[in-house]
């Protein structure tokens, strides 16, 4: 996935709840454009259309603070999921990532606590070691990404209108019974057809970078 996150300062990560007040909270990030094209990233970057989307226009992901090691609500840290690429130079196809956020990012540019992931509050939960809490919650990650894929997008793997990171992290916060904050508006939402602007570019770049990878 290339170097999208800026590392800061790296924290060792707990196998035990640190804090019980803020175990398994939920955070919506939005990161800034990268620098390896991940989806999400800046529509516009000059002139009144970027006044007009404003910062809400990155990377949308999700993290859960599995044994609430967050130092503050602003720089979250834990479980982190998210839409990705599988090959941004080369194919529009996308799945998903699901990784340990162990330290800040320079590229975070808004991040909103939106509740608790009470979902996974189950006997067989509690009752887990770390290792098979991070199990449960990777499969129902796992599991989820497909039923995005079905439900919201038809069963079409690449990227558009319907199946970006935006509409995933959503979807993700709805299986845990949470809702999209007030607070953050997304393009996506309000000028969809922004979205199949740069589908058009997206796949411009991507037929040039094959044939050049053809013909090396």
């Amino acid at each position: 996935m290339g170097n999208y996150f800026f590392k800061e300062q790296e924290k060792e990560m707990s196998v035990v709840v640190v804090n019980k007040e803020r175990e398994l909270d939920v955070y919506l990030n939005i990161y800034a454009n990268s620098s390896d094209q991940l989806i999400g990233e800046k529509i516009y970057k000059k002139g009144a259309i970027e006044e007009l989307v404003g910062t809400n226009s990155g990377h949308y992901s999700i993290i859960i603070d599995r044994n609430g090691e967050s130092d503050d609500d602003q720089h979250p840290v834990g479980i982190e999921i998210h839409l990705v690429m599988k090959r941004p130079n080369l194919s529009n196809e996308t799945a998903y990532s699901c990784s340990t956020r162990n330290h800040n990012s320079s590229k975070l540019i808004k991040t909103v606590k939106v509740g608790k992931a009470l979902f996974f509050q189950t006997k067989e939960y509690v009752e887990s070691n770390d290792t098979n809490k991070w199990v449960i919650l990777v499969k129902h990650f796992d599991d989820l990404f497909y039923k995005f894929i079905q439900e919201q997008c038809s069963g079409d793997m690449y990227w558009g209108r319907s199946n970006n990171c935006h509409n995933y992290a959503r979807f993700c916060l709805e299986s845990l019974h949470l809702s999209w904050p007030d607070s953050v508006v997304s393009p996506a939402d309000d000028y969809p057809f922004l979205l199949e602007v740069l589908k058009i570019q997206k796949c411009e770049s991507i037929a040039t970078n094959q044939t050049s990878h053809q013909t090396n």
